[in-house]
């Protein structure tokens, strides 16, 4: 089955099953079968005319994931529609730097385990209650084996008053997340070419830093193929990535934009430089850098049924050995 075919099934099914997603209604916290979503906020407070986070913390079963901003071949991001006291503004989702989650011939981009989700909301300079209650519609889709969508109706209270903020219990939270988004460093400088061959993404890198390879999450759609692995090459000040043009584009992108994750490790420990890329894209005909080395995932059906065979094994060897007792 070819990869367009399966992404398309998997988009028709998607499409299906958020048509028929069903509500978890009021508080700050929800939940669908696989994944716990609770609203929090950094602050235990809010002052008039100071912008605040709020987030939407999604604890998924093991074996789930949900999705990035661009989830890829197949999938939804997570979607909000806020309703919020007069005045109020919120602004987009701040998204962490995802992960790659292959499933045979298609690639999504998302989350596994736990993600928070922030969102800055920026209150009126003048409020006359002394709380204000924050709400919001949530919905997204968690997938395994099967795509199901989930939705939550949640809203969180906060007292309104003057002074300092206070951080509240999801401050490290809050923290931790930031800690992994993508940054813009000024010591860093892109430029990108595409042609039928490759999409070419030179980084002129600061003195002294070095990557055995990268990765590149591009944001849009239909500019690379997601599945193909990249290919990467050092060149004196700097690195390349080459990706393989998406095969139903109908023109190369005028501008290239995403994160860029390089792989350092340092003894054995891994440590990722994630950096947000916005670059135009010039026309050529760039020839692919060596590949990278890419696990491959083998299906989950293919580890449910190692794991059947390994409890029949056990089964069989504790009978024999029950057996070899009685004897």
């Amino acid at each position: 089955m070819s990869r367009a075919l399966v992404a398309g099934l998997l988009a028709v099914a998607v499409a299906v099953a958020v048509a028929v997603a069903v509500s978890a209604r009021g508080g700050p916290t929800g939940a669908s079968r696989n994944v716990k979503v609770v609203l929090v906020s950094e602050e235990v407070d809010i002052q008039p005319g100071r912008p605040f986070s709020v987030g939407l913390v999604m604890r998924m079963r093991a074996g789930w994931h949900t999705y990035w901003k661009n989830p890829g071949d197949a999938g939804l991001p997570p979607r909000i529609k806020w309703r919020l006291p007069d005045g109020f503004s919120a602004g987009p989702i701040q998204w962490p730097v995802p992960e790659r989650i292959p499933a045979g011939p298609v690639m999504s981009y998302g989350y596994e385990g736990e993600v928070l989700l922030p969102i800055l909301i920026t209150p009126p300079s003048r409020i006359a209650a002394d709380s204000v209650t924050i709400a919001g519609t949530f919905d997204w889709l968690e997938c395994s084996d099967v795509c199901l969508p989930g939705s939550a109706e949640l809203d969180l209270t906060l007292p309104v008053r003057s002074g300092s903020p206070r951080p509240g219990r999801a401050a490290s939270l809050f923290a931790e997340t930031r800690s992994r988004m993508s940054r813009t460093l000024s010591d860093w400088s892109f430029s990108a070419e595409a042609g039928p061959r490759a999409i070419s993404l030179s980084v002129r890198t600061p003195a002294g830093f070095s990557s055995r390879g990268a990765y590149f999450f591009v944001d849009q759609p239909l500019v690379v193929d997601l599945a193909a692995p990249h290919g990467f090459e050092h060149f004196p000040g700097g690195c390349r990535i080459t990706m393989t043009p998406d095969p139903n584009a109908q023109r190369p992108p005028q501008r290239l934009t995403g994160v860029l994750v390089f792989d350092n490790r340092v003894g054995a420990r891994a440590r990722r430089t994630a950096l947000s890329v916005d670059v135009p894209v010039s026309l050529g005909d760039p020839a692919p850098a060596p590949k990278q080395p890419q696990r491959r995932s083998l299906p989950r059906t293919y580890y449910v049924a190692m794991l059947a065979l390994l409890g029949v094994g056990l089964v069989l060897l504790w009978r024999i050995a029950a057996r070899l007792r009685r004897a």
